[in-house]
């Protein structure tokens, strides 16, 4: 007979009557996401006598599982072990499809996280041995952002399994801040001196004329790579910002638009001789309506090579500083908040000429403005 449902105060229960005589007994209910579903519970034959009260009994007790927030369980008496190496499996099948990083993430993956939480149950992953799992690295000697990046990974994983409901009634240890991240601090502490800034352009000049007048305009507008040539940021790489455009460039008030994005506010920056110099050569041979454009009229995606080679002309041995310590392309706005600091001008300012959304991080530049704090008290008079 066709399945049909048992009825009277038994509702949610459904039977199966085989030609045989057995019966098979079914619930029906809702999981935890709304969806129906219907199970088979239990089989009255010759040798076992599960009546639909006991079927009913099943549905009562799944039902208060549910409620609060515990996986039903059917048959075997025990739920099937969901191991981190089985959610690593799924996510690496997304990985290679969906993200660049996906060969550092299995390297990351199989030397450090594997072989502490690879056979482990996922649902028995507590917050405090992932914490444990952080100073094991740390005393290892790892970098602060390296071990950043497994915690990442594994969060990046276990939110993966949940959403695709690979594993089901389980929140992430994650969860509300309960495992901390280690603090990174990136922000750069070299710039540029004057002297060794005008030895870097003298250089570029005579050697590529595209990264010269790149240099020159990162540098004297303190923008980011990403305002001035739309490429995406290193940050976040499948976002770009719209890129310089010429209707951006005002020659008559010699100031440059920097449109608003999602990292930076929208501000305007004059231009001093050697910006404008440039600006001029650029316009006279523009060949699209971006201001900086590839051999080919594209987006430039990097600084060119050739930027790092006369770095390492200027300052013997930048190549293998600490990153922090290391002068790159977005050294040359970093150089430019700093002379602006050197100059004296005060914070405020330097965050409005960077397009900084909060104060915090225009702070870095506080301890280079010049105190005259004390003189001008000094000064005060009635």
């Amino acid at each position: 007979m066709a399945l049909k449902p048992a009825g009277g105060k038994y509702e949610g229960v459904w039977v199966n009557e085989l030609k045989n005589g057995d019966k098979s007994y079914y619930i029906n209910y809702r999981d935890e996401s709304g969806s129906p579903v219907k199970v088979q519970v239990g089989k009255k034959t010759t040798t076992s006598d599960f009546t639909v009260k006991d079927a009913y009994s099943k549905l009562i007790e799944v039902k208060y599982k549910l409620q609060h927030g515990e996986e039903p369980i059917f048959k075997t008496g025990r739920t099937v072990k969901i191991t981190l190496d089985h959610i690593w499996n799924e996510f690496f099948i997304y990985a290679q499809a969906n993200k660049k990083s996906w060969a550092m993430d299995k390297q990351n993956y199989n030397k450090h996280i594997k072989p502490i939480f690879g056979n482990k149950d996922v649902k028995s992953i507590k917050a405090l041995e992932l914490e444990r799992f952080k100073q094991t690295l740390f005393l290892k000697n790892l970098k602060a952002q390296t071990i950043k990046h497994q915690l990442t990974l594994i969060r990046t994983m276990l939110n993966y399994a949940i959403k695709h409901e690979i594993v089901k009634n389980f929140k992430s240890p994650f969860e509300n801040g309960k495992v901390k991240m280690p603090l990174i601090d990136n922000a750069r502490q070299e710039y540029l001196t004057k002297e060794e800034a005008k030895q870097l352009l003298d250089i570029l000049k005579n050697t590529h004329t595209l990264t010269y007048h790149l240099t020159v305009i990162l540098l004297f507008t303190a923008a980011r790579f990403s305002e001035i040539t739309g490429a995406a940021s290193q940050k976040n790489k499948t976002r770009a910002d719209a890129p310089l455009r010429w209707s951006d460039v005002n020659f008559n008030s010699e100031e440059i638009f920097l449109k608003k994005t999602k990292h930076g506010n929208e501000r305007y920056v004059a231009m001093n001789k050697i910006l404008l110099n440039t600006m001029k050569e650029l316009y006279a041979n523009k060949v699209s309506e971006n201001v900086i454009v590839n051999s080919n009229g594209g987006i430039v995606l990097r600084m060119p090579k050739y930027f790092m080679e006369a770095i390492e002309i200027v300052l013997p041995g930048n190549s293998k500083k600490e990153s922090k310590n290391k002068i790159t392309a977005h050294s040359l706005r970093h150089t430019h908040a700093s002379w602006l600091a050197e100059a004296g001008l005060d914070i405020l300012q330097i965050k409005e000429q960077l397009g900084h959304k909060n104060l915090e991080m225009t702070m870095r530049y506080s301890h280079l403005i010049p105190n005259i704090r004390h003189a001008a008290t000094r000064e005060l008079i009635i």
